[in-house]
């Protein structure tokens, strides 16, 4: 858990905490999360169990109980401080999906949680309890902003909820020490006021010195990028349908394929994982792009994040960094596509930590949220970021999960499909997670640039099948998703072709 920096009385957001903060716009939400599926056993999951096990397991994750706590006038980074209303049951709340229940139904009830923005009067966290899915399977929607946590954190922390046994004798996650448990009372106004103005003052000195250091160490960066010819095509992206000003809607759909082939692809033309994982976000994107005959003759690119959190680190605070790499989309060949991204991945990895031992500090640190946060209403409500000539098409992001049964509130885990922030003007986010014997993915889209998202998921599975083949390898391992459908066909409609609306949900 972090802990005040020396000489600092107060747990202030670091640099990197606060701009997420500050980007966030009623259009460009910054929460990420989740959806999880617990499947039934010999004891229903109720939502009181959900409650009682958050309740009691909640001093072992005590940021969950802090609250944000602006300066005055935005003059300097805002705070954590003890909610003194903190009451569980305003973050958990209960929905059921439409009939039948299926891999759609849910997804669109996730969509419609994810696209409203968390209450900053509260802890910056929600939990639904979704019934109603088929086969009498409960699924769990988390819902946390990113000023809370990165996603490397974000997925350690789910181990609050989750077990190794259906009825275990200890939990996975420890009670920290009293004095890391609790961010402190809010202050008064009038010693916030004292604070921020002091920070004001330094702060010319600091924001002079950070860009004309910024600007140096940029341009070094940039310079190397230039000398590579990939480089420069990746920073000149084609556009896109959903390289586009975003809006406030957000929508899923997810997939899954069988680790075992991974698992003989890598071995058999000597790759990563991850390479194989972009080769498939490729093909899906690719024949989605192709079947509507509006691929790009160029590549797309994609931005990978990239964890910097050292070994041992157990803080929450967000520590990542960026990659960006060719998707090769342009490449009809598969076997030569995957090559292609993972010579991609090798160059970017080399780019990356050349940038990260220019040691670049966050913005956030040295500008006021309030010139922060103007500045990007400004360039959001102008749609500048899509227009930049620079282009990034998506970002796609690989997360370890674990390779064992896990289980929750007495029901084994049956999938984890995540979710993240969507940037604007790349209105597509892909979020992997392994877990046993399959690799879950999410995509995270705004419907009104991507109308149906399921035309991506699907086209997952018919890229492993196509490098399977191309490879000599056989067919798909069947795979069947935690809705118990089996992947590689489309997920089941309702009868009249549409989904219903969800119900009204009952809040606890």
């Amino acid at each position: 858990m972090p802990r005040p920096s020396e000489g600092d009385p107060m747990k202030r957001l670091s640099g990197t905490d606060a701009l997420f903060l500050s980007m966030e716009t009623p259009a460009w939400h910054q929460h990420v999360g989740g959806l999880t599926i617990l499947e039934p056993g010999d004891r229903q999951v109720t939502f009181e169990d959900l409650v009682r096990t958050i309740e009691e397991r909640l001093p072992a994750a005590p940021k969950f109980m802090w609250k944000i706590k602006e300066m005055p006038f935005g003059l300097d980074r805002p705070a954590w401080i003890d909610d003194p209303d903190f009451d569980v049951r305003n973050h958990i709340r209960r929905i059921a999906v439409p009939t039948p229940g299926g891999p759609k139904e849910t997804a669109e009830v996730a969509g419609m949680i994810l696209s409203t923005q968390l209450d900053r009067n509260r802890p910056l966290w929600e939990m639904w309890f979704v019934e109603g899915v088929i086969g009498g399977r409960v699924a769990l929607i988390m819902k946390y902003h990113h000023c809370l946590m990165d996603g490397m954190a974000g997925a350690s922390l789910a181990t609050l909820l989750m077990d190794l046994e259906p009825n275990p004798t200890e939990v996975l996650v420890p009670i920290p020490p009293e004095d890391e448990r609790t961010a402190g009372a809010e202050p008064s106004n009038l010693e916030l006021l004292a604070r921020s103005a002091l920070e004001a003052a330094r702060r010319p000195a600091r924001l002079g010195s950070y860009l004309f250091g910024g600007a140096q160490k940029i341009a070094g960066a940039a310079s190397e990028a230039l000398r590579n010819d990939e480089s420069r095509a990746i920073l000149r992206a084609p556009e896109t349908p959903f390289n586009a000003p975003i809006g406030p809607r957000r929508a899923l759909a997810f997939t899954s394929v069988s680790m075992d082939d991974l698992r003989k692809l890598k071995t058999h033309h000597d790759v990563k994982i991850n390479d194989l994982v972009l080769t498939l976000v490729s093909g899906a994107l690719r024949k989605y792009l192709d079947d509507q005959g509006i691929l790009p003759e160029a590549s797309l690119s994609t931005g990978v994040p990239v964890s910097m959190r050292a070994e041992g680190d157990t803080t929450h605070d967000n520590k990542i960094s960026t990659m960006f790499l060719s998707l090769n989309t342009d490449i009809d060949d598969p076997i030569e596509r995957l090559k292609a991204i993972a010579n991609s991945a090798q160059s970017a990895k080399a780019m990356q930590k050349a940038m990260s031992a220019r040691q670049i500090q966050s913005i956030g640190e040295v500008a006021s949220p309030l010139i922060l946060s103007t500045a990007i209403r400004a360039v959001f409500r102008a749609g500048l970021m899509s227009r930049l000539p620079a282009r990034v098409n998506t970002l796609v992001s690989n997360v370890p999960g674990p390779p064992i049964p896990i289980y929750s509130c007495g029901a084994q885990i049956s999938g984890i499909f995540p979710s993240s922030v969507i940037v604007d003007g790349m209105g597509v986010n892909c979020t992997v997670i392994s877990y046993m014997d399959r690799l879950d993915f999410g995509f995270h889209v705004d419907p009104d640039l991507v109308p149906d998202p399921w035309l991506i998921s699907e086209g997952v599975p018919a890229a492993m099948a196509e490098l399977l083949e191309a490879s000599g390898l056989g067919a798909p391992t069947p795979v069947k998703d935690p809705f118990g459908t089996e992947v590689g066909g489309p997920a089941p409609r309702p009868a009249n072709g549409k989904a219903s609306k969800p119900k009204v949900p009952a809040e606890a």
